[in-house]
């Protein structure tokens, strides 16, 4: 734990702007997503903001809070700040599958580790899901060759920058 806070506070600031998915990954998520349910984030000022280039799905979903535990409804305005002041849906419709997950994270590595920001919500979140694909999402200047884990983390199955698209598995 101690090395994974050390790697947080010197993680290169992403400036979300700046994101741009080559062509290349447009179509390779475009293929991913296409006719799945998918489960994406609602991105925080230091995450990538994935939800723009997401336009061929079947169900788009997102997560919500209840009791410090992570859980999937869809995705749908009006939005309200949750207690960690991440936005989520104010009228909330469970799902009950997901296809794919889309996920943020503070740095990737390209085995599939992620290094969240230290709560193991979407750790949790995922084992709950065990058969989706897990796409983490992040800048390219976040993906380290190696991150620390630990017992209770989830590999993602892929990994996706401007310019990489990474199958883990």
């Amino acid at each position: 734990m101690y090395e994974k806070n050390i790697l947080r506070s010197n993680l290169n600031k992403v400036v979300s702007e700046k994101f741009n998915l080559s062509d290349k990954n447009i179509k390779f998520l475009s293929h991913l997503i296409k006719r799945k349910k998918i489960c994406t984030y609602i991105p925080l000022d230091s995450e990538v903001d994935i939800n723009l280039f997401l336009n061929s799905y079947s169900e788009i979903q997102t997560t919500y809070l209840v009791n410090n535990e992570l859980n999937v409804c869809l995705l749908q305005e009006p939005f309200v700040m949750n207690k960690l002041k991440i936005k989520e849906p104010k009228n909330i419709q469970i799902v009950d599958s997901t296809d794919i997950f889309l996920i943020p994270g503070l740095a990737f590595s390209r085995s599939g580790e992620r290094l969240g920001r230290g709560k193991g919500l979407y750790d949790k979140l995922l084992a709950k899901y065990p058969y989706s694909i897990k796409v983490g999402i992040c800048s390219s200047i976040n993906l380290y060759d190696k991150i620390p884990q630990e017992a209770h983390d989830i590999l993602m199955d892929y990994v996706l920058t401007e310019n990489e698209n990474l199958k883990i598995h």
